[in-house]
């Protein structure tokens, strides 16, 4: 299971991913972003490229 996690700090943003299973062997990846690399994310959500 896959679980996706998206706090705003207001002057970062932290991205975290979840992979594994919640009964253990669970990684997380932490990503912080400036405001700029989350515009550029929500931008490439949007349009992504075929």
């Amino acid at each position: 299971m896959t679980k996706i996690e998206v706090k705003d700090y207001g002057y970062q943003t932290l991205l975290t991913i979840w992979t594994g299973t919640e009964r253990g062997g669970a990684t997380a990846t932490l990503v912080y972003l400036t405001s700029k690399q989350r515009q550029q994310l929500i931008k490439a959500l949007q349009n992504p490229e075929q």
